[in-house]
C-alpha cells in the first residue's frame, strides 16, 4: 500500500516539475493522480500547482480524494471537497 502511495507521489512530482519548467504558474487546476492506498485506485483530483506544494509541506503528506482509502496512522489534515491532505503519523 504504501508503495502505491510513494509511485502516485513521485508521478505527481514529476508532473509538477514539468509543468512548472514549461511555465505554467497561474491557479489553473491540474489532475493529480490520488495518493490513497488503494492499490487500485487511478483516479485524479483536481488542484494547483500551489495547492499541491502546500499539501506535501512534508513527505508524511499525501494528496487523496475525498473517503478513498487510508492506512493505520494516517490522519486527515486538510479536507476541502475536491481533495484530502493526510499525514502519516511518525514512525
Amino acid at each position: 500500500m504504501i508503495q502505491n502511495q510513494e509511485q502516485f507521489r513521485f508521478a505527481n512530482e514529476q508532473l509538477r516539475r514539468l509543468l512548472l519548467e514549461a511555465g505554467t504558474t497561474d491557479h489553473r487546476h491540474v489532475p493529480f493522480f490520488c495518493e490513497c492506498a488503494d492499490e487500485s485506485c487511478q483516479e485524479k483530483l483536481n488542484a494547483t500547482l500551489d495547492e499541491f506544494e502546500e499539501a506535501h509541506f512534508t513527505s508524511q503528506h499525501y494528496f487523496i480524494l475525498p473517503g478513498h482509502l487510508t492506512m493505520d496512522g494516517e490522519d486527515a489534515i486538510e479536507q476541502n471537497g475536491r481533495y484530502e491532505v493526510v499525514t502519516k503519523e511518525a514512525v
